[in-house]
């Protein structure tokens, strides 16, 4: 993510998206305590759209790239 982002769709924590060969949508999210996993179409569709958002706020590979070597002062 890019420094100068404050917030991001992936704050709440990790979520892992799955699809079964059967074609299932899956979302198994894990926390302090407690660890579900959602097979509800609604509740797995806002996690697929929070993913999407990280997606569209991610730096490019070569901006992560550029970032990493900057933060380990190679560049």
């Amino acid at each position: 993510m890019p420094m100068r982002l404050p917030k991001h769709a992936g704050l709440a924590g990790p979520m892992v998206l799955l699809e079964t060969p059967e074609h299932d949508h899956l979302a198994y999210v894990e926390g302090q305590l407690t660890s579900v996993l959602h097979d509800d179409p609604d509740d797995v569709s806002v996690l697929q759209q929070k993913y999407g958002m990280l997606r569209s706020q991610a730096l490019s590979v070569e901006n992560s790239a550029r970032l990493l070597d900057d933060l380990l002062g190679e560049s």
